[in-house]
């Protein structure tokens, strides 16, 4: 189950999302990450007869869009970074990233138009704005908005993007999640990075790109605004029954009792929230010594954002992570057809001597390799209860 004649490879031209053609591949692999990039790598035979009279230009690092496609549904897309033909075996390696690479690759260098909500010409500033919104602000105007063909049209700063992107609706009630922010055009922001930090706070969101095929047969690539904590799914996978459990660790590398977020300004006018987890310094059974995390985050003006930010160190610093490694068993009811990163999935491995694990996980990351001999998925999880509050949290200070 799962081998390479279940996979299509679909190359468009990334600036038009017009489909070229459905290449062969000997090996596909592909990185799902949760609000992050990922990769993927596609072998080509090259004397394969449906490469005959393709146009070679259009398979160039950053002009070609590639989409990984498994039965009906298409599980990975992004563009071509680099390709690598090997002479002996007639064969040609594209290496992918991930289609979110490309936000991360562009910056706030302009005033946001049309005013209001504390808008100027000097950047992107937003003032109890939802959060959502300043997300879509940020990538449709500075990194997706296409211009023509030609290049005319609007003045050289202007987004020239490839407009790939649409948008899920996000819950009615995210409404209610405003956020403060200023971006100003000299700190050259990467769009990238201002939505990765504006969805990790406490109540922020996660975020994954989805793929589907139009009436047209262009593909769709959908920006899917997602909760923290995960999306509740029935996957249950027990060891040795659908999936292999290789190992299962505790990592305190995160673990923190006090937690100082530094925001925008300078010395004794710099926004800043402190928080102290004494729960877990002094209650018996948890007492560890005092172990402190410092962030910085100079585009945050809002005390209330920088506090959620601190909150959320200590709510993820609480407890040793006790992850496992799980591997996917090929033929299983649960399947890289079924699983996406932002899904909650019940984990169960126990040893006849030891208790083992039966909790929940978010799967953070889907790493799938495919070729002749079969398919091969590993996730990378991350506890719910990393993404719960923490009880009995003790507020320092906070000055501003």
């Amino acid at each position: 189950m799962g081998g390479i004649t279940e996979y299509r490879v679909l190359l468009s031209e990334f600036k038009t999302g017009e489909l070229i053609a459905e290449i062969p591949a000997e090996s596909v692999s592909f990185h799902s990450i949760l609000s992050r990039p990922g990769s993927a790598k596609v072998k080509v035979p090259l004397s394969a007869r449906p490469l005959e009279g393709l146009d070679w230009s259009l398979v160039a690092p950053w002009r070609a869009l590639v989409h990984i496609q498994r039965g009906e549904r298409i599980l990975w897309g992004g563009p071509l970074l680099t390709w690598d033909v090997d002479m002996d075996s007639e064969t040609m390696t594209l290496d992918l990233v991930g289609l979110w690479e490309y936000y991360r690759r562009n910056i706030i260098n302009r005033g946001f138009p049309g005013g209001g909500q504390g808008r100027d010409d000097g950047g992107y500033q937003a003032y109890g704005v939802p959060q959502t919104v300043i997300a879509r602000e940020l990538i449709q105007y500075y990194a997706d908005a296409p211009r023509p063909r030609d290049g005319s049209g609007g003045d050289y700063w202007a987004s020239n993007g490839p407009g790939a992107l649409s948008f899920t609706a996000p819950p009615m009630d995210w409404d209610d999640k405003r956020r403060d922010r200023s971006y100003m055009w000299y700190e050259w922001k990467s769009v990238g990075e201002a939505v990765e930090q504006l969805a990790a706070v406490i109540d922020g969101f996660d975020f994954r790109i989805d793929h589907d095929r139009m009436a047209d047969g262009r593909v769709r690539n959908l920006f899917t605004f997602l909760p923290q904590g995960g999306t509740d799914t029935t996957f249950v996978l027990e060891h040795g029954a659908n999936c292999n459990v290789s190992r299962i660790t505790s990592d305190g590398a995160a673990m923190c009792t006090e937690s100082a977020v530094n925001g925008s300004g300078e010395g004794w006018g710099q926004v800043k929230s402190w928080w102290n987890n004494g729960e877990l310094e002094t209650a018996d059974g948890r007492r560890i010594p005092r172990l402190a995390t410092v962030e910085t985050h100079n585009s945050v003006s809002r005390p209330e954002t920088l506090a959620a930010q601190a909150w959320r160190i200590q709510a993820v610093g609480a407890f040793p992570l006790v992850v496992p490694d799980v591997q996917l068993r090929p033929g299983g009811e649960v399947s890289v057809a079924e699983l996406r990163v932002g899904h909650k999935v019940r984990v169960r491995a126990r040893l006849e001597n030891w208790p083992g694990v039966d909790a929940e996980y978010v799967v953070t990351e889907l790493d799938t390799t495919v070729d002749g001999s079969g398919e091969s998925t590993k996730l990378a999880l991350v506890p719910v209860s990393a993404f719960r509050l923490v009880d009995g949290l003790e507020e320092g200070k906070e000055e501003g």
